[in-house]
């Protein structure tokens, strides 16, 4: 297998790769200093505009890189002693077919838009982009190496019109939105984009080429800055929000007000302080629960805004997951009862009390990130049924949580992190601590790179000090042109646990694996553009060194010049598997059989007024109990008009013969045979007032249930035998959630928000309902929690105040 994977690599090493010696060089653009500030309103009419350079050519992204625009646009850039101006024109020969379509803030929907990306630092690692929709909708990113954040934020000012001859973007960014490097003659990395909704044609300034990988390091620049002072970046927004919670068990209503403050200040020209004092995150969407029949914990997207944004810099080494600040407390489940006892309330998340980061970026390209966060006491209330009394039982001690990145740029847009996280119960006398590193090192030219991260974690306990572990993950990548390719090795020890920070499903692993793609990025034929990818890995367990899987997959994605998307995918394992994990006993063996699946999935053109998405595929194990699955969705999508939009995605899922772990008992493992159905409907309903108001709906019903009709005990030899067992084992699983969100920006950075949210989670044992409607009918009338709440912001900016006072 090595003497294989060796050929590989030195196979795609001789891929020819001079299509990428010829890389543009960077466009310049001079920003004029003016003494009178525009008024941001959209018209580009102010004596200021006349006699100011301006940026265009602009060059073809999508559909055809590298080809001509089909409209012209214009850029031009002004800058004061607070502020960069950007006055833009896209000329349009069909003004009346801009798209221009509403959506909240940080979305897009149905609509032409102009972006600016703004490199302060000119070092192509992180950049800070201020996207306009034609219908005035701000967006606003950060892009760094890794990606774009779409969660960043800012407080910037912007005003978009259309006219006879096309439309207008009009933006006034502050300084205290961006770092800004403290010298006298600034010069930017900056980028330009333009999207054509009716033609989906995106068209950059400086070009970007499709087969060089990154676009950060494909920037123009931005001359003619100079003497400008970094401003003071002080910000405060303080909160107050009320809660009304009813549930249906009888119980009364509550109530709770509170009150905090975000604190954000800029300590420096380039790091920043932000501090949450007393946070509330109880308006959060609500996760999507699933029955979770596995040997491993569910991952759930972070949603809170606090962990979202600018935390790009926490992501290195694969080592923090947010999640676990404010998570379930760790005692939740095992709160032990007499037998008149019940419990009345068991909070399922534990409170924060603050969380603090400090990001920036020195001089020399060293970013550094910090991260504090502090969890109170969390007590579950437990009252004797037939005295009356109450007694508190703790679930979770005071928790503190730390976190410590640093990152150094390099050359060719490479870098080097060292990263740490520590979280500590000093109550329980447990700590936790890992300790993480990771590299990009991309050659000269951006074709080839070596991309390496690890880590080592330790655990002690009152018990038992010194539990530690590690991983690493090495990758050896051709990175640009059509043919592209990556060799990876990833190890990890049976005692790597971060976990307490951290999100990892499994340890104790071996995997190499070979990743081969070619792509096509511009039209032909019928199509534009051709995406292939092909998958082998190959997988031990650590220790002992026993195999556990052989893996095989390809994918197609292709869109065509209709586009209408198309998405292919096959999966094999194609020998059997040795999965240690099914049967919940450390290196207990459950042998799996060869198996194989398939899906195919459309997407069509979202610019019509109705679209749909739909996908099918099914599975098949290769073994006597004949296990067989299909899948199916269909998620159609309308949009009457510029304001409202609904999407119903309804997705089928079902297994015939299904097998899995059921329960252990006196040290013997027992597994069951069933029918295993999933069904999910989700409703998302719309609607947009204006740029700065919008109603949000959201629904969503999951149901799941397993029925079992045979039972086997797990033998030694990882085989399944014929057991008395005959225990009714069977789950009914039903998760329905409501959504309701009223948001209205009535100031830059100041927000009401107004939220309804119905809950209801119910688990049956030993009930089945084959009927649908009857399920759902059960589900509603199960227990519920409503809860209708408020939250104000509002945003204060210190300058803007020292300038009002003055």
């Amino acid at each position: 297998m090595k003497k294989a994977l060796y050929l590989i690599i030195f196979f795609f090493l001789c891929i020819n790769t001079s299509a990428q010696n010829n890389i543009p060089l960077k466009k310049q653009i001079n920003a004029v200093e003016i003494s009178t500030a525009p008024k941001i309103d959209g018209a580009l009419d102010d004596e200021i505009w006349k006699n100011i350079p301006v940026a265009t050519d602009f060059i073809q992204f999508d559909p055809t890189n590298g080809a001509k625009p089909s409209q012209k646009t214009k850029v031009k850039f002004a800058y004061d002693n607070s502020a960069i101006y950007i006055g833009a024109f896209m000329y349009d020969s069909s003004p009346d077919s801009i798209s221009r379509g509403l959506s909240q803030r940080d979305n897009i929907n149905n609509s032409d838009w102009f972006l600016v990306y703004i490199d302060p630092y000119n070092d192509a690692k992180t950049s800070f982009g201020f996207l306009l929709t034609a219908s005035g909708v701000q967006i606003d990113l950060k892009a760094t190496t890794e990606g774009e954040d779409d969660n960043w934020d800012a407080v910037w000012e912007s005003s978009s019109k259309i006219n006879n001859k096309g439309w207008v973007a009009e933006l006034k960014i502050p300084y205290s939105a961006l770092r800004i490097p403290k010298k006298d003659v600034q010069t930017w990395g900056l980028n330009m984009f333009r999207y054509i909704n009716r033609n989906k044609e995106k068209n950059t300034w400086n070009f970007i080429d499709k087969k060089i990988s990154g676009f950060l390091n494909q920037q123009g620049e931005m001359n003619g800055i100079k003497g400008i002072e970094p401003p003071l970046r002080l910000s405060l927004t303080p909160y107050l929000s009320g809660y009304i919670d009813k549930k249906s068990d009888g119980t009364d209503l509550s109530y709770n007000m509170k009150g905090g403050l975000d604190l954000k200040y800029g300590f420096n020209e380039s790091f920043t302080l932000d501090m949450m004092l007393i946070p509330d995150f109880g308006q959060v969407q609500s996760d999507d629960q699933i029955l979770n029949l596995g040997p491993f914990e569910t991952h759930f997207n972070e949603k809170r805004a606090f962990f979202t944004e600018g935390t790009e810099l926490y992501e290195k080494a694969e080592i923090f997951y947010s999640k676990r600040i404010g998570a379930k407390p760790v005692k939740y489940d095992d709160i032990e009862l007499n037998s008149s006892e019940k419990i009345t309330e068991n909070p399922q998340e534990t409170q924060l009390i603050n969380a603090t980061k400090i990001t920036g970026k020195t001089k020399k390209g060293l970013s550094i990130g910090f991260l504090n966060a502090m969890t109170t006491n969390t007590f579950a209330t437990i009252k004797d049924t037939i005295t009356g009394n109450k007694r508190k039982v703790k679930t979770q001690a005071f928790t503190n949580y730390n976190l410590l990145v640093l990152d150094q740029s390099l050359k060719n847009n490479s870098y080097i992190s060292i990263i740490n996280t520590n979280m500590n119960r000093f109550e329980d006398n447990y700590s936790a601590n890992v300790t993480g590193a990771d590299f990009i090192l991309n050659n000269k030219k951006n074709t080839y790179a070596l991309i390496a991260k690890g880590a080592v974690s330790q655990v002690n306990t009152d018990t038992s000090n010194n539990k530690i572990g590690a991983y690493y993950d090495v990758d050896f990548s051709k990175i640009s042109g059509n043919f592209r390719a990556t060799y990876t090795q990833r190890v990890e020890t049976d005692k790597y646990n971060p976990n307490d920070m951290g999100f990892l499903q499994n340890n104790n692993e071996i995997m190499n694996r070979v990743l081969l793609r070619y792509n096509i990025y511009n039209p032909f034929w019928k199509l534009l553009n051709m995406y292939h990818l092909l998958n082998v890995s190959y997988s031990t367990l650590f220790s002992p060194r026993k195999y556990t899987n052989m893996y095989i997959g390809y994918n197609l994605n292709t869109t065509f010049k209709n586009y209408l998307s198309i998405k292919f995918n096959f999966n094999s394992y194609p020998i059997e598997r040795h999965d240690y994990f099914e049967a919940r006993v450390p290196n207990k063996l459950y042998v799996r059989a060869s198996s194989e699946n398939s899906g195919l999935s459309i997407s069509s053109d979202y610019r019509k007024k109705i679209a749909i998405d739909a996908n099918i595929g099914s599975y098949k194990v290769n073994d006597n109990a004949n296990e067989l699955g299909y899948w199916f969705g269909i998620s159609p999508r309308f949009r009457p008009n510029n304001k409202l939009c609904l999407n119903l995605n309804m997705n089928y899922d079902f297994t015939k013969n299904y097998r899995g772990y059921v329960e252990d008992r006196n040290d013997s493992i027992f597994f069951g045979r069933g029918n295993l159905k999933t069904i999910t409907n989700t409703l998302n309903l719309s609607y947009i007032f204006n740029n700065k108001s919008s109603l949000n709906f959201r629904l969503r019903h999951y149901w799941s249930e397993v029925i079992y009709y045979e039972f086997y005990e797990l033998q030694e030899t990882g085989f399944l035998t014929n057991t008395t067992y005959n225990k009714n084992n069977d789950i009914n699983y039903n998760a329905f959630n409501i959504d309701l969100v009223y948001k209205w920006q009535f100031a830059p950075g100041s927000e009401l928000s107004v939220v309804w949210k119905n809950s209801i989670y119910k688990k049956e044992k030993n009930i089945i309902r084959n009927s649908y409607l009857d399920n759902i009918d059960n589900t509603i009338s199960s227990p519920q929690t409503n809860s209708f709440s408020f939250k104000v912001l509002y945003y204060l900016d210190y300058k803007y105040l020292k300038k009002n006072r003055t």
